[in-house]
């Protein structure tokens, strides 16, 4: 798929919009706003999201819409393209040239809007300028006219991008410049913060969290720079076709991101190779001699895991192939000269693993030495600074004689006061005679007894023959009155309650 393809396929370039937004619409800003917006709009987004899904892989016949001066400048040798960086310029301009709609005649206001609202910044400027994209006030745009813009900043190499603005005015034609899209670098910033925030978690002590932050740029660019905007994080994404078709970052967009991550968003800190992003304190810290140290081993370690899982697998490759001619049953010598070939291979690889595993192993050791050792500087640093403050403490207490002094005055008090309080309870406190009680006990024990013998007697006891005679001799017919039965039973009860 070549450019003006993924643009014509884009949702926002329907058929029936395809007229006005190839047409030269630059009149419209005056006449029909809302129309001119759209069409900004939509040029701006579309051309935003090619960059981003693989950027010049989309431009016909796979070739950069750069000009051959910017393709030196704007990067591209590692051979991967560009997805932070936009080529404005004839190519690009042809590059969108549709048979059946012609020149998109409006693409110079899509530029133009872009770069006055610094969705665009030309990448000279956005690397040579020393103050922050969002806070420093010298980053002005200044209007020409109406339409005409001007960059002016404190080291002002505008000249060139006025002149090159002025000619694109007069013959239609875009501006040789390349443009940072703004939009794409903030979110491979986010993207790659939020992977480094996600790796430090992975040490248990605060050194470990400490050292994961801090990467030479090789190593952070080979860790965190494939799939820059986070394709596989989404979820449901098969891994294998976005290996092929997902774009990385080039060495240029690298060092576009990493001016931002320092300068504008002040996420991390460089020097020389080495980068360290912000503490979980959130302060931003130089880069020390530990902080390199650390960084190397780290860089190390990963070179060499790197290549102990493609030795390790050349060693199966090679074994492999050994056997697939040996069962051959070679008759040749040539077989078995390939053969003996795939094992020397094989046994080469297996010596490579197994000197890098000891390789690795020291690098590790020594890692976790220097780590061990931050901690106890750490620790001993709390010590001691908490060291004044106990002194303070003990120097406002007094001294062991005093405290001792005080525990005895309050021993003393304790012992007065439980001696007014027992001298209180005795005064109170009034005379009882126990032959008086034991007394009065014993006659409530008699008069108890006695009761219950009394209850024992009165009680009728009715045999059960005598009960079955009273029973035959009950007549269903003559039913009694129910109340002179109420009446005895509450007599009875009331004597048994005497």
């Amino acid at each position: 798929m070549d450019l003006l393809d993924y643009i014509l396929a884009h949702p926002l370039f329907p058929a029936r919009r395809l007229p006005s937004l190839f047409a030269d619409f630059r009149r419209l800003k005056d006449s029909n706003p809302d129309g001119y917006d759209a069409n900004i709009a939509a040029w701006q987004k579309a051309l935003t999201q090619a960059v981003r899904e693989g950027g010049p892989r989309y431009w016909k016949g796979g070739v950069k819409s750069v000009d051959d001066q910017a393709a030196s400048n704007a990067g591209g040798a590692d051979g991967i393209d560009d997805v932070l960086i936009i080529h404005s310029g004839r190519k690009l301009q042809d590059s969108l040239t549709s048979r059946e709609w012609g020149k998109p005649l409006g693409l110079s206001a899509v530029i133009e809007e872009q770069v006055a609202k610094r969705a665009f910044v030309p990448v000279d400027t956005f690397l040579n300028e020393k103050f922050s994209l969002y806070k420093d006030s010298n980053w002005q745009i200044i209007k020409y006219g109406t339409s005409m813009l001007g960059w002016m900043f404190r080291d002002s190499f505008i000249h060139e991008y006025y002149q090159s603005i002025m000619s694109w005015r007069r013959d239609g034609e875009l501006p040789k410049i390349d443009f940072v899209i703004l939009e794409n670098l903030e979110e491979a910033g986010k993207i790659l913060l939020s992977r480094v925030k996600k790796a430090r978690k992975v040490g248990m002590s605060v050194s470990s969290e400490k050292f994961n932050a801090v990467f030479t740029l090789a190593m952070l660019k080979d860790l965190y720079c494939n799939d820059p905007f986070g394709v596989a994080d989404a979820g449901g994404v098969d891994l294998d076709k976005m290996a092929s078709n997902t774009p990385s970052l080039s060495d240029f967009d690298f060092r576009i991101l990493i001016r931002y991550l320092t300068r504008d968003s002040q996420q991390a800190t460089v020097d020389g190779n080495i980068i360290k992003f912000k503490d979980t304190s959130e302060i931003l810290t130089l880069i020390t001699e530990e902080d390199r140290t650390v960084a190397e081993l780290r860089h190390m370690i990963m070179i060499l895991s790197k290549r102990i899982a493609s030795q390790h697998l050349q060693a199966i490759t090679s074994r492999r192939k050994a056997g697939e001619f040996v069962s051959e049953r070679p008759s040749t010598d040539h077989l078995r000269s390939l053969a003996r070939n795939e094992l020397k291979k094989a046994k080469l690889a297996e010596s490579i693993v197994q000197k890098s595993m000891e390789y690795k192993l020291q690098m590790e050791t020594l890692l976790e030495n220097i780590e061990n050792a931050h901690s106890n500087l750490e620790i001993s640093k709390i010590m001691e600074s908490s060291l004044p403050v106990l002194e303070q403490l003990n120097m406002r207490i007094g001294g062991i004689d005093k405290v001792s002094d005080i525990v005895d005055r309050l021993r003393e008090q304790r012992e007065e006061t439980e001696g007014i309080g027992r001298a209180l309870g005795e005064v109170s406190a009034g005379e009882v005679d126990d032959d008086e009680i034991v007394h009065e006990f014993d006659r409530m024990l008699q008069e108890e007894t006695r009761n219950a013998d009394k209850t024992k007697l009165e009680k009728p006891v009715v045999s059960g023959d005598d009960l079955a005679v009273l029973l035959s001799k009950a007549s269903l017919e003559e039913v009694p009155s129910l109340e002179p039965m109420r009446k005895a039973s509450t007599k009875q009860a009331f004597t048994e309650g005497l």
